[in-house]
């Protein structure tokens, strides 16, 4: 039985936490163009806050992505204010906001918006954990 990879630890208020982050997002675009299928990393939060996932396409394409089911409807509002005037756009459900990046985009770029995410509205920029699946289920190491 294969093991687990370990959760990768992300310090948003590191200075090297943007080149891990950018490390990982290389990591996930490598496993979905390789693997030919979707890979989607969960930046962990603390209680009550938002997580931010990055979603890799087999196509190349990177998605940060936010949810605010999970937030009271003070930070739901504090933190869809913040994303909009980042310039994500409202999900169709309007429970949630995206941000794409095509094919080519330096990874760095992709990692600042995530870090920008994680600490919008006065999240902490505690230590978080990244962990990654493929659309087949399979865990997806992210450190070395």
């Amino acid at each position: 039985m294969a093991t687990e990879p370990p959760p990768l630890p992300l310090d948003p208020a590191d200075f090297d936490a943007v080149g891990v982050l950018s490390d990982a997002v290389v990591a996930l675009r490598v496993h979905a163009i390789e693997a030919d299928t979707d890979v989607a990393a969960t930046v962990s939060a603390p209680d009550g806050w938002h997580r931010v996932v990055v979603t890799a396409r087999s196509s190349g394409h990177l998605v940060l992505g936010v949810r605010y089911t999970e937030l009271t409807t003070s930070r739901w509002h504090n933190v869809a204010d913040a994303l909009d005037r980042r310039g994500w756009q409202l999900d169709e459900d309007e429970e949630g906001s995206t941000v794409r990046f095509p094919p080519g985009t330096e990874p760095t770029n992709a990692a600042f918006e995530a870090l920008a995410a994680l600490t919008l509205a006065g999240a902490p920029a505690t230590v978080r954990t990244v962990t990654a699946v493929d659309g087949l289920g399979e865990a997806v190491t992210l450190g070395s």
